[in-house]
């Protein structure tokens, strides 16, 4: 009777192995191929969707992009009462607006904003999303930029209304907005573009309100102040609220210190600036106190 070598027997176990190895493997790639799958279907399906939404969006121009804000206000039996719109407005051309304000608004809203190519920010988006799933709360935006010159523009800011339609549309335009107009013309729109309380829009505006200057004249806080406004520019008045207002400011300054956009000593002088340092004098603190009420519901 034959007997088998050890180096057959060897053979005839590692093939055994082999065999149980594959037989093992196969669940494994079976669910992994239905994984793949099941992934191309869902990016298929937020394809179809997304160009469902955004098929109704609205059209946004460069004369839209430019315009500022216009509303008139009248009490229920038809007595006007105020109006907030452009005919005061200062609109600053990008020539005007310092580098340091470009830094300031890119620092604290988008530091990504100059390498974005498509005017929306995936990894912001994913990044926020996880952020507020954490704290069961939305603490933070995902919204670049350019999505915020488009929401501006096209849509209402009110909570309410951001709807997976009304985000698809978002999106599109920004991509749109993206792809026919520079970094540097993004920026011009945004910062004419935004409400920065006491019925101005603009931080062209705004510093001729608050500082009777213009841009190129204001220092460092004080273009870091009018930065972190449109955040909450009610909230962040420095006539009325100077301690948050500085909170805000101070958040931006060090947001452009981490970016790199100033140095550790600008930093530190500018932080310990009176926030309220160049403030233009009212005659009245009518309209002071006539805003703390009525900002709330007109924002």
């Amino acid at each position: 009777m034959a007997t088998n070598s050890p180096e057959q027997k060897n053979t005839r176990m590692a093939s055994l192995h082999a065999n149980d190895g594959a037989k093992k493997a196969r669940p494994v790639l079976r669910v992994i191929k239905w994984l793949f799958l099941l992934f191309f279907l869902l990016i298929i399906s937020g394809v179809g969707v997304f160009a469902y939404y955004a098929k109704d969006a609205p059209s946004i121009s460069t004369s839209k992009l430019q315009s500022g804000g216009t509303s008139s206000f009248y009490t229920t039996d038809g007595k006007f009462l105020m109006s907030l719109g452009s005919q005061t407005r200062v609109y600053a051309k990008d020539s005007a607006i310092p580098q340091t304000l470009k830094d300031a608004v890119v620092s604290i809203e988008d530091k990504r904003f100059y390498s974005e190519s498509l005017g929306i920010d995936p990894l912001r988006i994913v990044s926020s999303f996880l952020t507020n799933v954490k704290s069961s709360s939305t603490v933070a935006g995902g919204s670049t930029i350019t999505q915020q010159l488009v929401k501006l523009t096209c849509f209402s800011t009110a909570s309410s209304q951001r709807t997976l339609s009304r985000k698809a549309q978002e999106a599109w335009l920004a991509m749109k907005v993206e792809r026919e107009y520079s970094k540097d013309q993004i920026l011009e729109f945004y910062i004419n573009k935004v409400y920065m309380n006491y019925g101005t829009y603009g931080m062209g505006t705004a510093a001729n309100y608050y500082y009777g200057k213009s841009l190129k004249q204001l220092d460092l806080a004080q273009l870091a102040l009018l930065a972190g406004m449109p955040n909450a520019p009610v909230a962040y008045n420095p006539y009325l609220y100077p301690k948050k207002a500085k909170y805000r400011r101070d958040l931006v300054l060090k947001a452009m210190y981490d970016n790199k956009k100033i140095t550790k000593k600008q930093y530190l002088a500018a932080k310990a600036e009176d926030v309220q340092k160049g403030l233009k004098k009212h005659t009245t603190s009518t309209e002071s106190k006539l805003r703390k009420v009525d900002d709330a519901y007109i924002k």
